[in-house]
């Protein structure tokens, strides 16, 4: 029998998922999780506090599992410089494999990840208090494998490549069929996974044009004088 408070969650994840955190309200929460109103305020104490149990739940064992496949990798260096696509992969594979679980939320957990990553600030702020030592490991990893960036470029496109991972999250594909309607499937998320690292490593390594962008800016305040 599925306890009160994990029908809630499960109620949320899913409206979230679908409506977004913001169109969301707690009357559709409760409904679909079939408890009155004082049940929800009971287990958590607020909107946001509810939003922040339903990704820990998932997301507690997924970054225990980032952690391993990173130290495992990193094991196998034996002191080389490590590769961006491996420790992308190392991050990815959780969350993608999640995906492809229902047990484990499937598709709708990995859809609300892409859309609070789009759609809401408070997805970076729930991972960086909860979650801050995990980004912190793999950033210190990325550092090691591109020496060439400097903190903040390698910032920079560390958040593109969470933007374009969660547009993936976010939007499954989508097939016609034979009568001409859209029916959303199942994708293949390990080969999605590893179509988009090749992508995303290119982002990282992609030179670093400095005189370019002195160039256009100088040329733009030449302009506004």
């Amino acid at each position: 029998m599925i306890e009160t408070k994990d029908k809630i969650l499960d109620s949320a994840e899913s409206a979230f998922a679908n409506g977004g955190y913001a169109a969301t309200s707690l009357r559709s929460i409760m409904a679909g999780a079939g408890v009155n109103v004082a049940a929800i305020h009971y287990y958590f104490r607020s909107k946001e506090a509810l939003l922040e149990a339903v990704l820990m739940r998932r997301m507690e064992a997924a970054n225990g599992e980032r952690l391993r496949l990173l130290q495992e990798y990193e094991g196998r260096l034996d002191g080389a410089r490590p590769e961006v696509e491996e420790v992308l992969r190392a991050f990815l594979s959780p969350t993608f494999r999640m995906a492809a679980e229902p047990s484990q939320g499937g598709y709708p957990f990995v859809r609300l990840l892409g859309r609070l990553q789009a759609e809401s600030d408070l997805l970076p702020s729930i991972v960086q208090s909860r979650l801050g030592p995990v980004l912190l490991r793999f950033a210190d990893a990325l550092a090691r494998a591109l020496p060439e960036l400097a903190p903040n470029e390698l910032f920079l496109r560390a958040r593109l490549a969470m933007g374009a991972t969660a547009q993936v999250m976010r939007d499954a594909p989508m097939i016609k069929s034979l009568a001409g309607a859209q029916d959303r499937i199942s994708p293949d998320w390990n080969s999605t996974m590893e179509r988009i690292i090749p992508f995303l490593s290119a982002g990282f390594h992609a030179p670093l044009e400095t005189g370019r962008y002195h160039a256009a800016g100088a040329g733009a305040k030449k302009e506004n004088e």
